[in-house]
């Protein structure tokens, strides 16, 4: 799936950078779609948003594992791998923050 002008790194990075930027923009305790995730990168690196889902939710699934997003469904923090459907994401309260879920 990963074309000739990525390494599996450089792609992971890519990842990477767009959930966290698309975090960052739509601000504390707000939360995004893994599919918009795959969507805006799908638009900036010229692969089709589906075949990007696994590797979004792989990419998701480190984030939450070092503590950096958490992994939404129904309004609960589930564990991205287990979940099955549509899950959102958002970034973990900083020590010291007011508490994502309040924002």
């Amino acid at each position: 799936m990963i074309s000739k002008t990525f390494s599996e790194d450089a792609f992971a990075e890519r990842i990477r950078e767009c959930m966290l930027e698309l975090l960052i923009e739509r601000g504390p305790g707000r939360t995004i779609c893994v599919s918009e995730a795959a969507q805006t990168l799908a638009v900036r690196i010229g692969f089709h948003w589906h075949d990007l889902m696994r590797p979004v939710r792989t990419i998701a699934a480190a984030l939450t594992d070092a503590g950096v997003i958490e992994a939404i469904q129904h309004e609960e923090v589930v564990d991205i791998r287990a979940a099955r459907g549509p899950v959102r994401l958002r970034l973990r309260a900083m020590p010291g923050q007011r508490s994502a879920q309040q924002g």
